[in-house]
């Protein structure tokens, strides 16, 4: 199985990057985020393995800076140092935590990220060598396994914000990217004065969500929808305020960068 070791790489360090970014912003709303938040934290689940998701429904949400401190500290080791599996299992519980605290101000791009973390604890932290890999063959299948499912988490999200769309009708329409310009809490108002354009801009999103899933799986047609890609989300990120949201797709961009084989060490 293939395990594309400098892809994995450059997820660990994007992801932990993103993480440490999106919580030092967050910090001076801190107290309306995780601590008084607006509304009450989302439910746990049935089961004792609720606890690992909605550890502030059992503890003080006072913790919650605390939290937000340690997953930032972690994630700054992790950019510099091999991301250790037991650091990113302690991330993937209260960034996860954090999430279903403030719910109400969670994005796509949030549970992007809290899904991608759980996968990465069976990521490795070194390249595996050449006599590691003949030692420990059942660890190689869930690296690679725990790869691919990073991939597909990528690819439905897409695909599944697009089938979404074709739901409804304003993005049939071409009149979705006029009306949430409207919105002053989104933007930008002068999008919504120019119809044509709006129409142009609401078709492309469609076209680019629905064929992403489909087009990086040739190597010509990935670099040019991931440059699409970058374009897309930086440009939404940008004008409607969710660069946060944008820049977590992006940060889960490396495991499609290489598709070959270890590079071993010999």
């Amino acid at each position: 199985m293939m395990l594309p070791w400098r892809s994995i790489r450059l997820l660990q360090r994007a992801v932990n990057l993103w993480l440490f970014g999106y919580l030092f912003s967050s910090l001076w709303a801190a107290e309306w985020l995780w601590i008084h938040p607006a509304v009450s934290a989302l439910p746990p689940p049935p089961g004792a393995l609720s606890m690992l998701t909605h550890v502030f429904v059992f503890l003080p949400a006072e913790w919650a800076i605390g939290a937000v401190i340690l997953v930032m500290v972690l994630a700054l080791r992790s950019v510099v140092l091999p991301t250790r599996s037991y650091f990113t299992a302690v991330q993937w519980v209260l960034f996860s935590s954090l999430v279903n605290l403030a719910w109400l101000t969670s994005t796509g791009g949030h549970q992007l990220i809290a899904n991608v973390l759980f996968w990465m604890i069976f990521l490795p932290a070194e390249e595996p060598t050449t006599q590691t890999m003949e030692r420990v063959q059942v660890s190689h299948v869930v690296y690679a396994t725990a790869g691919w499912i990073i991939r597909f988490q990528l690819l439905l999200a897409y695909a599944v914000t697009g089938i979404q769309k074709l739901t409804g009708s304003w993005w049939l329409t071409g009149d979705a990217m006029g009306i949430v310009a409207t919105d002053g809490s989104y933007g930008p108002a002068w999008l919504a004065a120019v119809p044509w354009f709006a129409g142009v801009v609401n078709h492309a999103v469609l076209f680019f969500q629905l064929t992403f899933p489909v087009a990086v799986w040739w190597r010509p047609a990935r670099h040019r929808w991931m440059l699409l890609g970058l374009v897309f989300h930086l440009a939404t990120g940008i004008a409607f305020g969710i660069v946060d949201m944008a820049l977590a797709f992006l940060a889960v961009y490396p495991i499609w960068f290489r598709t070959g084989e270890d590079r071993m060490r010999r």
